[in-house]
């Protein structure tokens, strides 16, 4: 039998089946009510990590859960817990909470470095530590690890901003400012040098101990110009996708991403040692300077 509940708060109504009762819950992000199933809310439901189980008490309070994917991250906060393995197992399927989605993540990075007063490489070198750069290059070195087991090296871009050969420079290049001392730092560079997998990396990489000083600042080139062309051409793709700008001289989205994804693969025409990501950062700040585009992250 369905029963009209109508929220408290907001005075929206929702039909629940079962005689199963509803109740507001406050997003801790926008402070939204929304109307979810007490059952959901069960302590002993939201501990099981039987994913059946978790569905079949969704079906029972009414909720379609083929739709499940439809959601926003926020709508999923209010449900489930942050581990939670239904969102692990829509993970799986496609679904990425938007908050750790890479392409968000950095375009917020990026922002921050081309509005600096001081420049995008000037604000880099002050905003981020030699320690931050490798764990940041190791989590890279992970996901592009992930990926090549899937088989998407040559489809995914990531590849081609941080490759192989970028990496090796980056991780070798760390370790001469490495603190952690003893025989195997003369090993470490001949076994990075001998890998031809980011796998392979990744295993000489966690071989080794590294330590630097809480606030080191050194931050090698090659990672800054990695960084850059990484932020550069996702940012871009973020403003122009969901922001509805336009770039300098193109006439509507379309236009803009063509002109961006030409200039990306006129870059890595060039060997890794010889891209200069610079030129898609300056078409991203010249194009947010003409078209006075604000963003608020």
């Amino acid at each position: 039998m369905a029963m009209k509940v109508v929220c408290p708060n907001c005075g929206t109504e929702m039909l629940t089946s079962n005689g199963a009762f509803a109740t507001p819950v406050v997003s801790e992000n926008d402070g939204v009510a929304t109307l979810v199933a007490k059952e959901i809310h069960n302590n002993n439901i939201t501990k099981t990590s039987n994913i059946s189980d978790r569905l079949e008490v969704m079906k029972s309070v009414g909720l379609n859960v083929d739709k499940l994917k439809k959601l926003s991250a926020e709508d999923l906060k209010a449900i489930f817990d942050d581990d939670d393995p239904i969102l692990e197992k829509i993970s799986d399927g496609g679904f990425i909470k938007n908050n750790e989605l890479f392409r968000r993540w950095i375009t917020a990075q990026t922002w921050r470095l081309i509005t600096s007063p001081y420049g995008w490489t000037k604000a880099a070198r002050g905003r981020y530590r030699t320690k931050y750069v490798l764990n940041q290059s190791i989590r890279e070195l992970q996901t592009l690890c992930h990926l090549e087991k899937k088989g998407l090296k040559g489809k995914d871009k990531r590849f081609d901003f941080f490759t192989l050969e970028d990496l090796k420079a980056i991780f070798v290049d760390l370790n001469n400012y490495n603190h952690w001392t003893h025989a195997k730092e003369v090993s470490f560079i001949t076994n990075v040098s001998k890998t031809n997998s980011y796998s392979e990396l990744l295993d000489v990489v966690k071989s080794m101990t590294w330590s630097f000083y809480s606030k080191q600042s050194y931050i090698p080139v090659r990672w800054l110009n990695c960084f850059k062309g990484a932020g550069a051409f996702y940012t871009l793709q973020n403003i122009i996708y969901t922001h509805n700008m336009v770039l300098p001289n193109c006439k509507d989205m379309k236009e803009s991403l063509k002109r961006v994804d030409d200039t990306f693969k006129r870059i890595v025409g060039y060997k890794p040692t010889e891209r200069r990501w610079d030129i898609l950062l300056s078409l991203l700040t010249v194009s947010v300077k003409v078209t006075k585009f604000e963003l608020k992250y």
